[in-house]
């Protein structure tokens, strides 16, 4: 079984992220990351951006991240990869390619 195809969903996740970010420059590099390398190294994910993080997501997709959610999004690492899995989840939405 291979991977949900989602990056039309991550490309928005991007682009939430250094639209979210107090600092869009320093939060640049999450535009070229691999979706799956942790965001942790790709830029400094202080508090400040993870908090504007979710409150861009809940408002682009209408969904409410719980403490549930969100620390089974963050187990192990943030990647572009688990947010979007988290989306899905929250959206009950198959995001693939020619789907909103």
């Amino acid at each position: 079984m291979t991977a949900p195809d989602r990056s039309d969903l991550v490309s928005e996740l991007r682009e939430l992220i250094v639209r979210a970010a107090p600092d869009s420059v320093q939060a640049a590099p999450v535009l070229r990351c691999r979706a799956d390398e942790p965001l942790d190294a790709v830029i400094p994910f202080s508090s400040v951006i993870v908090l504007g993080t979710i409150v861009a997501v809940e408002e682009h997709f209408g969904v409410r991240i719980t403490r549930a959610v969100l620390s089974r999004a963050l187990e192990g690492g943030v990647t572009l990869a688990k947010l979007a899995a988290m989306v899905e989840e929250l959206t009950g939405a198959d995001r693939g390619p020619g789907r909103p």
